[in-house]
């Protein structure tokens, strides 16, 4: 038996040349598939609450179910790779893939296409966290950070490429037709990965906690319902959060007190970890508030059509996937000060002129602002996630792997729940009065991006004390390892 550089075991020897380079492909290409339906409905609220005659906050479930089912399957993903293996696991999600899309195209009403949307939500939940595991298995040494930041280059066009055929097909085809294209993907998936899927990893007997999952499910649903609606119901909705944050507690201490955990949390324990993924939680929060927002700023206040949209943002997002490989080719060379609060910089200075520039209905303006966000979150987010696993005994990689796959979806609940739950209450409350549809938009979404700037201004600020802590840590670290290799030339003559 061999082990991996994770300290997994492994059923056999690592893959090598054309074999270690197709498993990448398609760990890259399941990436894709999954931020692609991931980010399917961003562009698409206004049109659920137009069609299925819903105000927002509602529609905003095709988001929040999927995030919530994702978050829930990743808690699952490290037992479930042990238990059934890598090529199990990832032609399930590619089935779920194609089912969950198969299923929206042929939708009947709102409930029948969130249905499909909790089917593919299986999907996300199983490739992030496995795939990353993968990579970090089988990249060649000194590699880990170029490949995680490619990895999440990939998602990035995946997420720019999600836009543009989205509002391509809302515009000139329907809302059902956007199932057709992750449809298409998983077909794809499913013939290659019965020739190059390859079990790497020794199988385990892992249980898996019934009780867990439905604590984590249900306190998450419980949670972010409440948020979601917090501004149009408020005491109701409290009341549900604070459920949700107990059922919350109650799952982190179920980990910790049963010898099979869903989700081992045993890298909670290291400091720098937990603030790391702190600071890639509010991040993450920016990128989501920029890929759902926006477009309801431009189709509901600029006017523009779901294409126009989409296509205005998909220059934005490719920049993000670009600074995504940048970010860690830097990190690699110079380490992680000043890269970390340079990011949040730049998010935080691209946030204040969207502020400007959309009050000013400068369209144009703002997507370079827009443009300039992306590239701060893109230095950010996956230099964050290698600094952080980097922080953790490499036996448990995986485990934090699964946390910062989780984290990112509870992340993404968050941001969807608040930025757009607030939105739809401020543009019924306002259209009510009498105020035009598209002015309500512009005062909803100034009202949110307020929000937001406040939280990337509390994380640039953390993120200076944090890099700095990282950066003298690793100076005394050199300093040590200098002192030492005199110390025995010393000795040696």
């Amino acid at each position: 038996m061999t082990t991996s550089k994770s300290a997994q075991p492994l059923a056999s020897p690592l893959p090598t040349g054309k074999a270690l380079w197709m498993m990448m492909v398609l760990m890259l290409g399941s990436n894709l598939l999954a931020s692609f339906s991931q980010s399917l409905m961003n562009i698409a609220l206004d049109q659920v609450a137009t069609d299925f005659h819903v105000r927002l906050s509602v529609a905003n479930w095709m988001v929040l179910s999927f995030t919530i089912v994702a978050a829930t399957v990743i808690t699952m993903a490290a037992s479930l790779l042990k238990r059934f293996g890598i090529r199990k696991v990832m032609i399930f999600g590619y089935v779920a893939a194609l089912v969950g899309s198969l299923l929206g195209f042929l939708s009947w009403n709102f409930e029948s296409m969130v249905a499909a949307r909790l089917i593919q939500a299986l999907t996300v939940g199983l490739f992030f966290p496995v795939v990353t595991s993968v990579i970090l298995t089988i990249a060649p040494e000194g590699k880990s950070a170029t490949l995680l930041a490619i990895n999440s280059g990939v998602i990035g066009i995946g997420l720019a490429f999600a836009p543009l055929a989205a509002g391509m097909i809302l515009t000139y085809v329907g809302l059902r037709a956007l199932f057709l294209v992750p449809l298409v993907m998983s077909v794809v998936l499913i013939v290659l990965g019965v020739f190059f899927l390859h079990d790497i990893y020794e199988r385990q007997d892992k249980k898996i906690d019934a009780i867990s999952v439905v604590l984590s499910f249900v306190s998450l649903a419980i949670f972010i319902f409440g948020l979601n609606e917090v501004m149009h119901d408020f005491v109701p909705s409290i009341l549900c959060m604070a459920v949700g944050i107990v059922l919350l507690v109650v799952f982190s201490w179920r980990q910790f007190h049963i010898d099979d955990p869903l989700l081992d949390l045993s890298p909670m324990k290291h400091p720098k970890f937990v603030v790391g993924e702190v600071l890639m939680m509010l991040g993450y929060m920016g990128s989501i508030y920029m890929s759902l927002l926006v477009p309801l700023y431009l189709e509901g206040t600029a006017g523009e059509t779901a294409f126009v949209a989409g296509t205005m943002l998909t220059v934005p997002i490719l920049c993000y996937a670009v600074s995504c490989f940048v970010g860690g080719r830097i990190e690699d060379k110079h380490g992680v000060w000043p890269l970390i609060p340079c990011g949040f910089l730049i998010l935080l200075v691209g946030f204040i002129g969207m502020e400007i520039t959309s009050s000013m209905m400068l369209t144009i303006a703002m997507i370079f602002c827009v443009a300039a966000s992306f590239i701060g979150v893109g230095l950010v987010f996956p230099t964050l996630k290698a600094i952080d696993l980097g922080t953790l005994p490499k036996s448990i990689y995986a485990h934090g792997s699964s946390i910062h796959s989780t984290l990112v979806q509870i992340a993404g609940s968050l941001g969807s729940a608040l930025f757009v739950g607030i939105m739809s209450a401020d543009a019924e409350k306002l259209m009510a009065q009498g105020i035009s549809k598209a002015d309500a938009y512009a005062a909803g979404f100034s009202h949110t991006l307020y929000i937001d700037i406040a939280i990337v201004a509390v994380a640039f600020i953390a993120s200076i004390v944090f890099a700095k802590m990282l950066t003298n840590h690793q100076n005394k670290h050199n300093l040590q390892l200098s002192q030492d290799a005199k110390l025995a030339h010393t000795h040696a003559k």
